[in-house]
């Protein structure tokens, strides 16, 4: 996305395969849309890596330093567009600070009290007595 007028995703790095199954959709995707994306958007410097035996990336590199690795892994050609341009659209600002200050997240609290490891502990014990009571009856005789 441009901001003031300029770009903000600087490089875009696409890693891929050149045997590997789970690169398919990435290799049609140079193939075929590739050349016509980098038409439309000569801003944009596309570096193509290749690596074998690893699955398939596309890392987007911004004005700001940050990066935004995204794994493609088995997707066609048609998804591998969309994450492009959601590369492409996006500033590169990084995930929002997010402090957690419960363990336990929900939208509404809880009216039985929040659950713990010993929540059914009496319950089981008492289920594990009777199956033990059971078994022992069975083997008497």
């Amino acid at each position: 996305m441009s901001k003031y007028g300029v770009w903000m995703l600087e490089r875009l790095v696409v890693k891929y395969c050149d045997i590997g199954g789970s690169s398919r959709g990435m290799r049609l995707f140079l193939s075929e849309s590739m050349p016509a994306f980098q038409q439309q958007n000569p801003q944009l410097e596309v570096e193509e890596v290749l690596r074998r035996y690893r699955h398939p990336m596309l890392v987007g590199l911004y004005r700001n330093g940050r990066s935004k690795p995204i794994c493609v892994k088995n997707k066609a050609p048609r998804e591998i567009m969309e994450h492009i341009m959601w590369l492409r659209n996006s500033h590169g600002r990084g995930m929002e600070y997010h402090v957690v200050r419960n363990r336990h997240l929900s939208r509404n609290s809880s009216v039985q009290g929040q659950w713990t490891v010993n929540t059914f502990a009496e319950e089981l014990e008492t289920e594990n007595q009777r199956r033990l009571a059971r078994t022992a009856m069975q083997t008497q005789f």
